[in-house]
């Protein structure tokens, strides 16, 4: 099932045009309205109207965790607070985020896309074992999962005999939560002598920590599912930004809403593809909050082959 094809599938010339137009309006947005990245622009003389090519955010500074700290809470957001519908924070809230009205659409739809992607549709029961607090992931999978048309059952995080008797009551036939968490549900089940076979579970959607290949087969035996990884940063989003197909072989990237580079952790120059570095997002969309190249300390790679999804 594909969310929004004429997205997802866009030709490669036809979104790299996209984002560039993106690009262009954001840079506009923050120079105009975020003094940080003024300063910024101001400091290494860079005037946004300059921008002809994708090539140019190169010339662009890098934003760090450290710079959202020292701006806390609200010195990077785009917006005047009246227009901000949604506030998120880091666990340690050192970090805050907001969202306008239409960034929470433009999150619901893209976590949508990441809800389909993983096999879910309109008459499936998405059990929500994410935190429901100042936490991106639960609150961002259920606005996603409400827009397919799922039935959400809300149970956040901990108290795993009652997340099991929900599963079973409820008919759950989709789980999403941390791996780590997913197969503690898993080990529970087997100790309290519970056969998956009774479990209407389908599939899992699992992201929010890293996890292995041995892992997921772990839990897709433990659980008898189909189980897909998706990738968020609270900073950015949170889940939406990318996730794997039902071909499990490497996690889209919502790129008409997120620009990515892979660069180089210690020289900051841009990997070749293929070549493990860190990921640094800038997004196109984000009115409330955008970020101009984020380093997200996490590594990774781009892979060039297309999928076989399409």
């Amino acid at each position: 099932m594909v969310w929004e094809p004429e997205k997802e599938c866009m030709q490669r010339d036809e979104l790299r045009q996209l984002q560039l137009e993106q690009l262009q309006a954001v840079l506009a947005r923050v120079y105009l309205h975020v003094p940080f990245y003024r300063k910024q622009f101001d400091a290494g003389r860079i005037d946004p109207d300059d921008f002809r090519s994708l090539d140019d955010l190169r010339r662009l500074p890098f934003t760090s965790k450290a710079d959202l700290q020292e701006n806390y809470p609200y010195g990077l957001f785009a917006v005047p607070l009246r227009e901000v519908v949604r506030i998120h924070a880091s666990a340690c809230m050192s970090t805050v985020v907001g969202y306008t009205r239409n960034d929470i659409k433009t999150w619901s739809n893209l976590v949508a896309r990441v809800l389909c992607a993983g096999g879910v549709g309109k008459d499936d029961v998405v059990q929500i074992a994410y935190g429901y607090d100042l936490s991106t992931g639960g609150f961002g999978i259920h606005y996603g999962a409400e827009r397919i048309g799922a039935s959400v059952i809300p149970t956040s995080t901990g108290n795993t005999a009652r997340q099991i008797k929900i599963m079973r009551d409820f008919k759950t036939t989709a789980l999403v939560a941390t791996p780590s968490y997913a197969l503690l549900i898993a080990e529970t089940i087997h100790k309290q002598g519970i056969s998956p076979g009774v479990l209407s579970l389908k599939y899992g959607l699992f992201g929010g920590e890293p996890w292995s290949e041995s892992m997921r087969q772990e839990i897709q035996d433990k659980l008898h599912i189909v189980a897909t990884d998706n990738y968020g940063v609270s900073e950015v989003m949170g889940p939406g930004v990318a996730s794997e197909c039902m071909e499990r072989k490497g996690l889209h990237i919502n790129e008409d809403h997120f620009l990515v580079e892979v660069v180089d952790p210690q020289t900051l120059i841009p990997v070749p593809v293929g070549e493990t570095g860190e990921l640094v997002i800038t997004t196109l969309t984000k009115e409330a909050f955008p970020v101009i190249r984020f380093r997200t300390r996490d590594l990774t790679s781009l892979l060039a082959e297309p999928c076989p999804c399409g």
